[in-house]
């Protein structure tokens, strides 16, 4: 009998027994459908929907966060490949650019050699090397003895005198340079024909020194000058460049000029040979 006082005094027992009654009644309760609900159910179910709507919430702004850093990493992937297609078409414009050039500068050659038939026979080269030295004036071209190349032929471009050829090798030449130091061309006025001198090379792709002008010559700044043909060497008529500066030599018996050239010495790319001068058979062979 104690022992049954014992238990139903304990408290943990009662609360368990509440428990479950209140158990039974709300599922009795929730069990049948009802247009009203009870006050604590409307807590409850408040309470849930602010949970259940946070999480949705987060669900959705987590979806978007994921849809936008996809969407930047395929925007990256596109710039990325835009970039080297740009570097591609660069490139690409770059050698279009340069075969222009090339295209350009060809036409002005074989337009200067079709004009020129009657009076040279010419062989077109391409430079191939250049000297490293600015005291040596020379350029190396990709025709030698086996394209009939000799020493002492004169090498011209669409512009004026290039300079001679001054060794060969069986698929190579040297041409020193009109600028070369060791250069030595008979030179005449173009227009007045009076003046005569020399013009020689200074070791500078734009300067030329033209000496023993007569202290009575009438040669002026501007006026141009061209080979007299008093050579073996250069026929006559081609041109060299433009008189910039006239100054006295010491004793007043010459005078001399520095000379503009009419090559671009540091642009060649392409030159002439003079194989053949017909104006005068022999020369320059």
């Amino acid at each position: 009998m104690s022992g049954l006082l014992t238990i139903l005094r304990n408290k943990y027992l009662w609360l368990l027994l509440a428990a479950i009654a209140v158990a039974f009644v709300t599922m009795r309760v929730t069990a049948v459908q009802r247009q009203q609900i009870t006050y604590p159910e409307t807590v409850l179910r408040e309470g849930f929907a602010v949970l259940q709507g946070g999480f949705t919430g987060f669900e959705h702004n987590f979806s978007d966060m994921t849809s936008v850093f996809s969407s930047q990493r395929e925007l990256l992937q596109e710039v990325e490949a835009l970039k080297q297609q740009n570097q591609a078409l660069t490139l690409e414009n770059q050698a279009l650019a340069e075969y222009r050039a090339e295209a350009l500068r060809l036409q002005q050659i074989i337009g200067f050699q079709n004009e020129n038939l009657e009076i040279y026979r010419l062989t077109p080269a391409r430079i191939i090397a250049r000297s490293p030295s600015t005291w040596y004036q020379y350029i190396v071209l990709d025709k030698g003895a086996n394209d009939g190349v000799k020493n002492n032929m004169a090498v011209i471009s669409p512009q004026g005198l290039v300079g001679r050829v001054s060794s060969t090798s069986p698929n190579t030449a040297q041409v020193n340079l009109l600028t070369d130091r060791e250069m030595a061309v008979g030179v005449v006025s173009q227009d007045s024909r009076e003046t005569r001198g020399i013009v020689e090379g200074a070791g500078d792709d734009n300067l030329l020194k033209m000496a023993n002008i007569p202290y009575y010559s009438t040669i002026e700044i501007g006026e141009k000058v061209v080979t007299s043909g008093l050579s073996q060497i250069y026929p006559p008529g081609i041109a060299i460049g433009t008189i910039q500066e006239i100054s006295q030599e010491p004793g007043g018996l010459l005078k001399s000029a520095t000379v503009r050239p009419a090559v671009a010495f540091d642009q060649l790319e392409e030159v002439l040979l003079i194989t053949l001068y017909r104006g005068t058979p022999g020369a320059g062979e």
